[in-house]
This record gives C-alpha cells, structure tokens and sequence, in this order.
C-alpha cells in the first residue's frame, strides 16, 4: 500500500513506491519541462497548493525535470481538465493537478469529457476537511453552535451551484432539517467571509486553507462567528478521516453534531448520498497525466509524488495551510476512488441530483443581491 496518513506535526511517514522496475539510469523525463494545470483561477487555494508542491516535485522525478504551474480556466473546473484529458502530451509533460468531477460525471453535468479511469494516474492526496461557519448574528444571535437548531430559515451562501462549498453547506443544513436559501456567486472565500460580517449570508462553508486563513484566528477569535461542523473525507476503510486540530478545538464533524441534536446517527438517502461525496470528492489534488503514458514515464512520476510528499519542506508546508498533511494515496492505491464512484443507490443519487441542481426538482439558484 502506498497510503499514508499523518495528522498535525506528527511523525514523518515513508510512501514507498513497491513494485517500481525502472532502472536508475532510464530517465524518461530529463531535460524537460512539465507543465502542470490547474483547472482554477491562480489566486486560489488549489493553485496555492499546485506551486506549493511543484518547486520540489522536478527534484525527486529521476532525470529532474523542471515542474511550471498553468492555469487554465472554464466551465467550472471541467476545461482544464479536459484538456490534459484530449490534448495532454503523451510524454509525460502534461499533468494535472486538481479534483475531478465524479459528482458531476454520474449526474450528467455537461461539459464533462473525461473518464477518469482512463487517466494514467501518478497519485491523489486529500482527506482534509471542509467547515461550516456561522455568525453570530444567525437569526435572534447565537452564542454556541448547540443554539442552530432553534433558529428560523436563514441565509447561507455559496460560490457556484455543485461546488463543494455548496454541496457541504446544502447537505448539512438539509440533514439537519434547517430550512435555508443558498446564494451563489461569491467568487472566493474572502468574498463569503465579507458577506458573512455585513450579514448578508449567515452561514458558509470553507475548505480547511480557508479555515485557517480567514476564520479560525479573526472572527471565530473574536466570537463573531462559529465553526459549527466539520465534513471530513472518507478513506478506503469507509471510514472518516480525521482532522486532529479540529478535534482539539472542539468542533465536532456533522455526523457527531447531528447525533448530539437529533439523538440518534444520521440515515437514510440523503445520509448515504453525504458519504458518497465525501467518499469520492474528498479527493481535491490528483495528479493524472493523459491516457497512454509509458509505464516508465508513469512509475518514474509516481516515484517522485510519493517522495516529494516526504520532503520535511513540503510536509511544513501543507500542515501550516491545511492543519494537517492529508492522506497520500499512489498509483493504483486510488481504485477505490476511481473503480467504485458509480456505486451509488437511485434515490440517493436522485438527492444528489437535486443538490448540484442538475435535476428539474430544484429550483435555480437565487442571485446574488447587488449592494
């Protein structure tokens, strides 16, 4: 196995690469430049994270090839993606780093022209949370996440119908049974979190850079606003994965609150069509190169992912952003990502449907309110 999972400041593990017959004299890549995409904007967090991993990258791909970042944006995500999928060099010097859109695939979004399993997979690292914030301002005022439940329809916004942003604030409130209106078109978290403070919105979701970058030390400090959940990945197990500072700070994940106000665990369609998505879209940072690579191009990239996520500087680095270093998966240790997304029952994936508004049982999504 080539997964790894270590939380805040602990012991460096080692991901070996079992299995890999390239000699050390066959160095497929040397002399080149690798071109990674990242299908977001450049300010963002994915592409934070991108750079953040490829200054070391080229230094543990035998034949040290120099690694850029590109940004190719569109269609939600999907244009970068598809076009590593369709026009990616077949020589290995095309990779992609970002999610990929299983949600979108079994719902029939448009514009999705990728199988990804036929990508030629180098790795994946996720399992990093999401939180869901609320101000204190909810409703009559909130004092503690325990006061949620007693509050009317409120406002939670959103940054485009599907994401995941969205996808975790909309599930969460609609497991707990809080009636909301979800507003999108907030184009980063910055943009959410001052909405939140002129109280346009009263709830959002963050990823975990998010969370440590804008709330935990500003308005959750101060009490002007509340972590009330956490929505953690699923890792091959079944199980959730744990985020360790989220659980020092006592913020519980949706499933520990929503025993704590409902009495019992949750159930039930929207239940399992919440761990499907963590399941299969907990997943934000794969690197995949296009079909058809050389297996030694292949096991010489895998080589280097899983050694580059062993590196004390890149460790450092994605702990001070995320809380955490994430679960590492290689190669085929990500089959049951990639094998199974599909598996999912009629009525759950009907809810699902209606959750990223690709189906008729949803209404559009209200606009945004201009000030």
């Amino acid at each position: 196995m080539f997964r790894t999972a270590l939380a805040a400041v602990a012991a460096v593990g080692t991901i070996a690469v079992a299995g890999s017959t390239t000699p050390a004299d066959a160095q497929a890549l040397k002399g080149k430049t690798i071109e990674m995409i990242v299908p977001a904007g450049a300010g963002g967090g994915l592409t934070r994270n991108a750079r953040r991993f490829a200054q070391f990258f080229g230094e543990y791909i035998p034949g040290n090839p120099k690694v850029i970042v590109k940004n190719i944006v569109g269609g939600g995500g999907q244009r970068g993606i598809n076009f590593v999928y369709e026009r990616g060099n077949k020589d290995g010097t095309t990779l992609l780093w970002g999610p990929l859109n299983y949600s979108g695939i079994i719902t029939g979004l448009r514009g999705i022209k990728y199988d990804p399993a036929k990508f030629s997979v180098v790795g994946t690292t996720g399992g990093v949370p999401f939180v869901t914030i609320a101000s204190s301002a909810l409703g009559n005022g909130i004092k503690s996440r325990d006061d949620l439940m007693a509050q009317p329809k409120f406002n939670a916004g959103g940054r485009i119908p599907g994401g995941a942003l969205d996808v975790y604030t909309v599930m969460g409130f609609g497991l707990l049974g809080k009636a909301t209106t979800h507003i999108t078109g907030y184009r980063n978290q910055p943009k959410l979190k001052a909405a939140l403070m002129r109280k346009e919105i009263v709830a959002a979701t963050t990823g975990a850079p998010g969370y440590y970058a804008f709330y935990k030390n500003d308005l959750l400090k101060k009490g002007t606003a509340h972590a009330l959940y956490y929505h953690p990945a699923i890792g091959a197990d079944g199980k959730f994965i744990p985020a360790p500072d989220l659980d020092k700070s006592g913020v519980p994940t949706l499933a520990a609150y929503y025993k704590k106000v409902k009495g019992s665990d949750p159930s039930g369609d929207k239940w399992e069509a919440y761990r499907w998505y963590a399941t299969y879209n907990g997943w934000s940072n794969w690197v995949v190169g296009p079909p058809g690579l050389s297996a030694e191009v292949v096991a010489d990239l895998r080589k280097g992912y899983a050694d580059t996520w062993n590196d004390p500087r890149v460790i450092d680095g994605f702990v001070k952003a995320w809380g955490m270093r994430g679960t590492t998966l290689v190669g085929d240790d990500t089959g049951f990502i990639i094998k199974n997304y599909k598996k999912i029952s009629p009525a759950a994936l009907a809810y699902l449907k209606q959750v990223l508004g690709t189906s008729d049982a949803k209404a559009k999504p209200e606009p945004k309110k201009k000030k």
